[in-house]
């Protein structure tokens, strides 16, 4: 009998199809550039600006935690032709999340049907996390996409041709030196492919063959993987986290989860016999739960690096894939309804996640207006954005000219100030709020506001001494730290003062009122939790 994957699709179903496809460039592409590159982005930038494929490798060892060679290998090569721009450089991210979209149909519609396959590229056009890393120069948009590739080769009918056969076991060994949790769905994809030995390849021998050569090449580069400590521990998370893992691949709640989770149960029990689908099925289900579950569970064994989504991404169109075919198992009218609606939730979200401003420091904006001021030297200082290492320094050292040096802000003494003419502190906020803590001033230096850029706040020191006095009925009299005398008749009567550092509600004086509030409600803020 004919399978769903050679029959030819309907010309409607080609038509929605090129939709939805031109649905998620445009999903993707909207103000791809519109963000400064943040620092695991700069981390891969450098890579792919190696002079060759040996220097990328050493600089790999040096900067990259993940220790990846392939995605930035890839890189290199596109930004010879298309260059490094911020533009360019994620446009490849956005091609494989486009190939991801096309790789979910093609998979529902081998699986199960066209219906089913439709549903699923909707769905998979739309996801706020697949959107999200198709708009990186990161390698999990092209991670996502091979991942895809290989469920697609072990998930076809029939048994594998000698040309399928070799492709498979280049995405195994692609999704090797993609990342290190490709190793996860790798062994995955063989737990998989035990349902559909005699199906798919013929035999034992074939079997193993196919996937002990993959497992050879890509053996001795592991003990890379596992020589460094990671760069990123998310700390022991309880175990909703795991099962909320799934809520980022559409939107919602748990309650939005659990309702998905009876739509999957629907779809399995419709339509065809299981029996007929049951290899499907069990595939995509160890797809979407195994690689979560394993890593939560080295998390809680070894090291806690379970939390972020980035981890999790590759799993995702499994669970898309399954929703989708509980849809094509609706009545019409319930389906287009929960449809409607499901696209509404994905797209609530978008705005946050994938298109607001500020999510990141605009650090080419700041770098510009250096160099329009042609001042040198410049010193940066960069607060901490939080525990950690402080990889900002690293953003900032990519994009801040010739002449100007950004340190942290731990680095930051009298004396380097006092050697250099010019000194800015910058600090990162979101939605106009500082996201760390600044010093009002730094021995006799005071920083003022200078300007504001989406998703950085940046202030000027000037060297102005501290001032101790009492503020009476004419204002604030006494002498500086240096010993001069001073009246200040600003200050309101009887009050006691000590001017220790920037006033920051003066300095934001005809900057916008909404700055100006953002940050007097920060430091509302601060000042009651301490």
């Amino acid at each position: 009998m004919m399978n769903h994957a050679e029959r030819p699709m309907p010309g409607r179903a080609v038509w929605i199809l090129c939709a939805t496809l031109l649905v998620a460039a445009g999903l993707r592409g909207y103000r791809l550039g519109q963000w400064s590159f943040w620092y695991d982005e700069v981390v891969t930038i450098r890579l792919a600006l190696a002079d060759n494929p040996w220097s990328l490798l050493d600089r790999l060892a040096q900067i990259d935690a993940t220790r990846a060679p392939l995605h930035p290998m890839l890189l290199e090569g596109w930004v010879m032709v298309f260059g490094a721009s911020e533009v360019s450089a994620r446009l490849l991210s956005l091609l494989c999340g486009l190939a991801t979209v096309g790789l979910v149909f093609a998979i529902g519609r081998v699986a199960f049907d066209t219906h089913a396959g439709l549903w699923a590229a909707w769905l998979a056009a739309w996801s706020p996390v697949l959107i999200v890393y198709s708009r990186e120069a990161r390698m999990y948009a092209w991670l996502v996409a091979v991942t895809c590739f290989s469920w697609r080769m072990l998930l076809g009918a029939g048994r594998l041709a000698a040309t399928g056969a070799i492709a498979h076991g280049v995405s195994l060994v692609a999704l090797g030196y993609s990342h290190p949790l490709g190793l996860l769905m790798t062994a995955t994809l063989g737990l998989a492919s035990l349902t559909r030995v005699r199906e798919r390849f013929g035999s034992w021998t074939r079997w193993l063959a196919i996937h002990l050569i993959p497992a050879v090449i890509v053996a001795f580069w592991i003990p890379r993987y596992l020589d460094h400590p990671p760069e990123f521990l998310s700390g022991p998370l309880p175990w909703r986290f795991l099962l909320g893992t799934s809520i980022g691949f559409v939107g919602g709640n748990f309650v939005t989860l659990a309702g998905l989770v009876v739509l999957i149960a629907w779809g399995m029990v419709q339509g065809e016999s299981i029996s007929r689908r049951w290899r499907a099925l069990v595939s995509l289900l160890l797809w979407w739960i195994v690689p979560p579950l394993a890593l939560y569970l080295y998390s809680l064994a070894f090291q806690p690096i379970f939390g972020p989504a980035r981890y999790t991404v590759f799993s995702a169109p499994a669970f898309l894939i399954l929703v989708g075919l509980g849809l094509s198992r609706l009545p019409s009218i319930v389906r287009y309804s929960l449809a409607a609606g499901l696209t509404a939730l994905a797209a609530s979200g978008l705005w946050a996640q994938a298109y607001d401003p500020t999510i990141r420091a605009d650090w080419r904006g700041f770098a510009a207006d250096l160099v329009a001021r042609a001042e040198s030297p410049v010193l940066v200082i960069i607060a901490p954005p939080g525990p950690g290492r402080h990889v900002e320094v690293e953003t900032a050292r990519y994009y801040l000219p010739a002449g100007v040096i950004p340190i942290g802000l731990d680095e930051a003494t009298v004396g380097r100030l006092e050697v250099t003419p010019t000194v800015y502190l910058a600090v990162g906020t979101r939605q106009g709020i500082p996201v760390s803590a600044w010093p009002e001033r730094i021995g006799p230096y005071e920083f003022r506001v200078d300007r504001t850029y989406p998703g950085l706040i940046t202030f000027r020191a000037e060297h102005r001494p501290p001032r101790v006095g009492l503020r009476g009925r004419n204002g604030m009299r006494g002498r500086d730290v240096l010993g001069n005398r001073f009246e200040d008749r600003e200050h309101h009567r009887g009050e006691v003062a000590l001017e220790g550092g920037s006033r920051v509600a003066q300095g934001l004086a005809g900057r916008g009122p909404d700055l100006k509030a953002s940050l007097l409600h920060f430091r509302r803020d601060r000042a009651q939790a301490e």
